[in-house]
Parts: C-alpha cells; sequence; structure tokens
C-alpha cells in the first residue's frame, strides 16, 4: 500500500486487537504494515473505521457520552452495566463525553475563525439561498462550579417561534444551544461566529429578548446593531414585588397594586411605571423603588411591550433560562459536583451539544458496512 513518504509499505502480518463494543469485548484480526524506507507503521482499517484497540468503538463512544452529559457519570456507569452488561470505569465515561465537547469547541473555534475571514465571508454571500423571516436570540449566565469556586457560564440560544396549535400561546424551535466560561468579550466571538451559522446577520427580523445585564446589550449592540432589542418581561415584573412586599402588609392590597404597575408595564406605560415608583423613594420601599427605577429607565427603549406584542414579537426569554437550567442545574450543579475548568466546559458543551442534536452527535458514530 502506498506510504506517506511516497514510496510503498508492505504487508508484515496480521494482528489481533480488542474493542469495547455494544455487544462486550470483541476480538478481531487485521492487517499491520510497515515501510521499510521510512519506518512508518500503518493499520488500515482501524484508520478507515475510525478505531483504536484496546479502546471503544465509534458507537459506544456515542453511548458513552449521550449518558454523560445525561447524568452523573458514576450513576452512567450504573446504567450502561444494566443495559449493555458490561462495566465501564466512571474515567472512561468522563473522557469520551469531554471529548465530545472538545470537539465541539474545535467546530466553534473553526467558526469564529471563519466569521473573522473575510474572503470566506464573501464566499459565503454567494452560496446564501434562504435567509430567516424572523430569528430570535437570547443571552444569560449562570454560576457552576470550579474547584472550591464558582465561575460564570455564558450561555446563548438561537431560536425561532411558532404559534401552538389551538392554543393562545407560542413554542420556541429549531434552538441551538452554545455556553463558554469567558469575558463578554470573548464570548462575543462565539455571538457573532454562531450568528453567522444561523444566517442572524441576514435575518429580515432579528429579534433579541434578554435580561437587564450590560454585557449582553453591549455584545448585542455591537455585533448586530440593527438587531429589535427586548428585555424580558417576567424579568422587569420582577422589580415590582420587592417594592409591594415592602409596602404593603395586606395581600389584598398587595395584589392589587402589582396588577395595576404589571398592567402598565404590558401596555409599554414605563413612565407611568418610573413615577409610581418614585412616589416611594421616602418609604420602607425605597431601595427596591430606587433599585426598579434605575432598571426602568436604562432599559424603557426596550420596553415597548404593546408595540411588540402588536407586530407578534415574543417577550420572553424562556428558552436560555431553561437552557441554563438544561445545562447548568440539571448537570453541572448537581449534589456533589465539583469539576475542573477544562472539565465543566467540555462538559457542558457536549451537553449543549447534544441539546441542539448538533453536528457533534450526529457525527460521532457514522455506520460503518462490513
Amino acid at each position: 500500500m502506498p506510504c506517506t513518504c511516497g514510496r510503498y509499505s508492505r504487508r508484515i502480518s496480521r494482528r489481533a486487537g480488542k474493542l469495547l463494543t455494544v455487544f462486550g469485548w470483541l476480538t478481531y484480526r487485521r492487517s499491520y504494515y510497515g515501510c521499510p524506507h521510512c519506518g512508518e507503521k500503518a493499520i488500515p482499517l482501524d484508520q478507515s473505521w475510525d478505531i483504536k484497540a484496546g479502546e471503544v468503538s465509534p458507537v459506544m463512544s456515542k453511548l458513552l457520552a449521550i449518558t454523560g452529559v445525561e447524568i452523573a457519570f458514576g450513576r452512567s456507569r450504573k446504567h450502561l452495566a444494566e443495559f449493555l452488561l458490561v462495566d465501564i470505569s466512571e474515567n472512561t465515561i468522563r473522557k469520551y463525553t469531554q471529548q465530545a465537547g472538545e470537539k465541539q469547541a474545535a467546530l466553534e473555534a473553526r467558526w469564529i475563525e471563519e466569521s473573522q475571514n473575510e474572503s470566506w465571508l464573501q464566499d459565503r454571500e454567494t452560496k446564501i439561498k434562504k435567509v430567516p423571516d424572523r430569528l430570535y436570540g437570547s443571552m444569560d449566565g449562570v454560576q457552576v462550579p470550579v474547584g472550591e469556586d464558582w465561575r460564570e457560564l455564558k450561555t446563548l440560544t438561537w431560536y425561532k417561534v411558532a404559534p401552538v396549535y389551538g392554543e393562545e400561546k407560542e413554542r420556541s424551535q429549531e434552538i441551538t444551544y452554545h455556553c463558554e466560561i469567558a469575558p463578554a468579550e470573548e464570548f462575543g466571538k462565539l455571538l457573532w461566529a454562531t450568528g453567522i451559522q444561523r444566517f442572524a446577520d441576514k435575518a429580515k427580523e432579528l429579534i433579541f429578548v434578554c435580561d437587564g445585564a450590560v454585557w449582553i446589550w453591549n455584545l448585542v449592540s455591537h455585533y448586530f446593531p440593527d438587531a429589535i432589542q427586548i428585555v424580558d418581561w417576567y424579568h422587569a415584573c420582577e422589580y415590582l414585588t420587592p417594592i409591594a412586599t415592602a409596602l404593603f402588609s395586606d395581600d389584598a392590597q398587595k395584589k392589587k397594586w402589582l396588577q395595576k404597575t404589571k398592567r402598565w408595564l404590558w401596555q409599554g406605560k414605563i413612565k407611568k411605571v418610573l413615577q409610581e415608583c418614585r412616589k416611594h423613594l421616602r418609604s420602607p420601599a425605597a431601595a427596591a423603588a430606587q433599585s426598579a427605577i434605575t432598571y426602568y429607565s436604562n432599559n424603557q427603549h426596550r420596553m415597548k411591550y404593546a408595540q411588540y406584542r402588536k407586530k407578534g414579537y415574543a417577550i420572553g426569554s424562556g428558552t436560555v433560562e431553561s437552557a441554563c437550567k438544561q445545562i447548568a442545574t440539571a448537570r453541572l450543579k448537581i449534589a456533589g459536583a465539583r469539576w475542573t475548568l477544562q472539565g465543566v466546559v467540555a462538559t457542558a458543551k457536549a451537553r449543549a451539544a447534544w441539546l441542539t442534536n448538533g453536528e457533534i452527535f450526529r457525527t460521532l458514530a457514522e455506520p460503518v458496512a462490513i
């Protein structure tokens, strides 16, 4: 067979190898080649099937990664022992789970490089056939345990929204999830690169629905300055509850005041809400009122809820809130979990890719014709 040195390798022998598969450990034999000129050795069958003797099959590696992103590595081991009748160590499950995350990180790094390459972007222009009519983006941050400390995992979702048949509500669909532990400036590169993948820069309407975090809106304004910016309706309402709690001991009065102020928010009457909050700057609710005034003053141009609803825009950022729960709370913050920085990022990215049904898991184990 041809060798990379330009000459030819010759078949030396047939050698046995062991491979852990969904059927347990299997022994197989394949030809072993060596080049007498450069000394390079090769096992073509292993290379063509993307396997390595003594390790796991591609399908098994995918199953290990899936169990590892869904539940704790220790529980994964017990599940696999019951399902497949094989005993696999926690470290092996961790290894293949985090390898999937590292592959996702490498894919995102490639997207970032392409999104900053002028030639690639120009070539992309000639290949675009269809762009989204209306695309949404949401970002948020969630704290995850790293060693004895906590770090913010920044989370990003791209999605579309469609009405639910027979109901007066909408549902997010075609959701893609991305995350990273990084300063906002670095995370912005991921925002831009993944947006390019979803044609966010070409969408007829691009809408960001997020909370009021300054770093979020700075990134949106920098990378997608023409996007419609909406502060999440539910976050906006949360600033009213502490005021009502401090003002009223009677539940009926509290409820009445909240209904009134929330109705003004719903109608986009932010000035009336601000006026109401300012009335209580010398009351027991002064601190809560000042907090609300600052929040509403900084974001009132993103709180035109009546206009947004008239245009059919979603005004809640539940998609990214759900992403934070699904990626961080459900997997990374389980009882007793303590991660290395590399481990938590790799596991988070693997879980995000799995929730997305992304390229990494679609191509992790292609069928092999034997």
